[in-house]
């Protein structure tokens, strides 16, 4: 398939339970492909958590309306920051309690902002 510049193959997938998923993919890909199902479902359910990164980094994100861009870095830089603290801390934490890292959070991201604007940095 081709839209505007771009060119690619689209797979149409039928899952166990019967429920067609289609793919868009940049892949060759041939209906021979062994185990092409299960590995279009792997590739492409890793992008959530893409996608679900980008959306609560934006969470962490300060509100400016400021134009000058040092001010606007400086925010954009604070907010990866906590968002790498909060992902960092929670990883941890399931380290220690189950053993392993688990993909389901501990802690989320509401909780870790509210747990570090309690925090006294004046001891």
């Amino acid at each position: 398939y081709e839209m505007k510049d771009s060119k690619f193959n689209l797979a149409v997938l039928e899952d166990d339970e019967g429920r067609k998923n289609a793919f868009a993919t940049n892949m060759d890909i041939t209906e021979e492909d062994a185990g092409l199902t299960d590995r279009l479902f792997n590739l492409y359910s890793k992008r959530w958590g893409i996608e679900t990164s980008y959306r609560v980094t934006n969470g962490f994100r300060a509100k400016t309306t400021s134009k000058n861009y040092s001010v606007r870095l400086f925010y954009f830089m604070f907010s990866t920051i906590l968002y790498n603290l909060w992902i960092l801390i929670d990883s941890l934490i399931c380290i220690s309690f189950a053993g392993n890292s688990i993909d389901k959070r501990l802690i989320t991201a509401k909780l870790f902002g509210l747990i570090l604007c309690t925090i006294d940095p004046g001891g």
